[in-house]
């Protein structure tokens, strides 16, 4: 039980920003109540042109700012900023979220005492509406789409259990910066969405755990799919199966994957809202093979540097295809726009 303020370990905030007036005030003012004696928030902003990253520098003479000259996106904004990071705690936030004062207190004790954690979430609900679950950690399954663990739920307490999970939810995820150093950074090959996914599986390879701590609560202005956001997982999630996988489970799930972006394809072709959406499946395959030289060069270094059969990351994974789940109306997405 810690009871004296030194003894908390010091925690770095990076929250993300790029054009989020309408959300960045919300979220600061929750933010700076933390009750947590140690806590530094900085602001990375992307070069909005919104006005918000004047907002933060006019109103919150506290708060660290970094400016980027241009949109890095979410993995290099944030390798970048941890550079000037001086704790070895850091928690990734976005801007649209709010948090509950003694959220820190609930999850930092868990990562400084246990050196085999890289990385922690804490429940994630719904801002639009507090009893709905936006993610209790991740999940992934067997093709490598991650999915929130929960996501649309009613919260009735079916996740209450302290628990491993695959990876961590990038929207809050407290971390440690030293772990740069063994698992590698963010990859800045993915502009946005799909980073976390692919930073835990390859901290799992490297024998670390993911955590889920429910005791501790955030809320987040989670928004509806758009196809900008299906085009860019696709890529990702490909780009991560074949970067993580064993060369062996490549070519024993590759057939099956082949066949389920094939019926994804052709659902996307007649129900695709734009044509980005409508080729998303086809982009991401055109995306991959272009960038198949430089994922390669990743992966030999990854699989050179495993700890972990990939048999024993299974056992972490959801045996089966979260899309064909969601193509039945078996699971459900819980602000997908009608």
């Amino acid at each position: 039980m810690i009871e004296k303020s030194e003894d908390y370990p010091e925690v770095t905030l990076l929250i993300l920003n790029y054009n989020g007036i309408e959300y960045i005030e919300e979220c600061l003012d929750s933010v700076l109540k933390t009750d947590y004696p140690r806590c530094k928030v900085i602001v990375i902003d992307n070069a909005s042109n919104d006005g918000s990253s004047e907002f933060v520098e006019k109103n919150y003479p506290q708060v660290k700012l970094f400016k980027n000259p241009k949109n890095y996106g979410f993995a290099k904004a944030y390798n970048d900023a941890l550079k000037y990071v001086e704790s070895n705690l850091v928690l990734f936030l976005n801007n649209d979220v709010l948090v509950e004062s003694e959220w820190l207190k609930n999850i930092a004790p868990y990562m400084m005492n246990d050196k085999s954690i890289s990385a922690i979430n804490p429940k994630i609900l719904l801002m639009q509406n507090k009893n709905v679950i936006n993610a209790a950690g991740g999940n992934c399954d067997l093709f490598g789409v991650g999915w929130n663990r929960g996501n649309g739920e009613i919260d009735r307490g079916q996740y209450e259990k302290v628990e491993e999970v695959f990876y961590a939810n990038g929207a809050a995820m407290l971390t440690r910066r030293d772990l740069w150093k063994d698992v590698g950074p963010f990859d800045e090959q993915y502009f946005l969405y799909g980073e976390d996914l692919d930073w835990c599986w390859r901290a799992r390879l490297k024998g670390y755990k993911i955590l889920y701590v429910p005791t501790a609560k955030i809320y987040h202005k989670w928004r509806a799919s758009k196809g900008q956001i299906i085009c860019l997982l696709e890529k990702h999630w490909l780009a991560t199966f074949l970067k993580n996988y064993s060369l062996k489970n490549i070519f024993a799930i590759m057939p099956r994957l082949f066949a389920l972006k094939i019926l994804k394809a052709l659902w996307l072709f007649k129900n695709g809202k734009d044509s980005n959406e409508k080729l998303a499946v086809f982009d991401s395959f055109l995306w991959n093979l272009v960038m198949f030289k430089k994922t390669w060069k990743k992966r030999l270094l990854i699989q050179a540097s495993r700890r972990i059969s990939d048999e024993e990351l299974q056992k972490h994974m959801y045996n089966g295809s979260f899309e064909l789940l969601l193509g039945f109306g078996r699971m459900k997405h819980p602000l997908v726009e009608k």
